[in-house]
């Protein structure tokens, strides 16, 4: 038993030696009450099936009923990824998107009618095809939107958020687009609508 000891008016316990005797005694004989109601109960209270199997349930579930929505203190508002955000995150990571493949479609019809691409990296995707062009152009706008997407509550190189980044890239491909319609009007004297 631990023994007490008074201190200014506070009461400290004490912890008593361990008997190496009491550890071999049964844990439910140790357990205080009536050691014949406590037989009853099972040593290990885990279930039979294991609910981390369903990959595909939990991942359904999880998005329908995300779970942690913001960080426990408001230092922390940066360090941690979060399985649910708000509507205008993902309005904005689709606007993106939509922008691109336009971005992509005005490209391609520009290339058609005689101008040239001004980005060495999709010229050499041109070079191998219309597909392949697509498919990079649309593939890595697709990667990094979703990385972006996890990452938007966060930190980019701890001066503004990820999101004001999204957003920067949606300005840029307004502007590239207006660009494109300008060539379209002006240069080619094309006209759109």
């Amino acid at each position: 038993m631990p023994q007490r000891a008074r201190a200014k008016g506070f009461v400290v316990a004490k912890p008593s030696a361990i008997d190496p005797d009491q550890s071999a005694i049964p844990v439910l004989e140790r357990l205080p009450g009536d050691i014949e109601s406590m037989a009853d109960l099972p040593l290990d209270r885990r279930q039979e099936t294991n609910r981390r199997n369903g990959v595909f349930k939990a991942f359904l579930y999880g998005n329908f009923h995300p779970r942690r929505r913001a960080s426990r203190r408001s230092a922390d508002q940066h360090d941690f990824l979060f399985d649910w955000h708000e509507p205008r995150i993902l309005y904005l990571a689709l606007g993106v998107l939509l922008l691109s493949c336009t971005d992509a479609l005005f490209t391609l019809n520009l290339l058609t009618i005689g101008a040239s691409e001004a980005n060495t990296f999709m010229a050499t995707m041109l070079e191998r095809g219309v597909d392949s062009f697509l498919a990079v152009k649309i593939g890595i706008t697709s990667i990094s939107l979703v990385v972006l997407v996890a990452a938007a509550r966060r930190k980019f190189f701890r001066s503004f958020n990820v999101e004001h980044l999204m957003q920067a890239f949606c300005v840029a491909y307004v502007l590239v687009i207006i660009y494109e319609i300008y060539l379209f009007a002006f240069v080619f004297e094309v006209s759109l609508f």
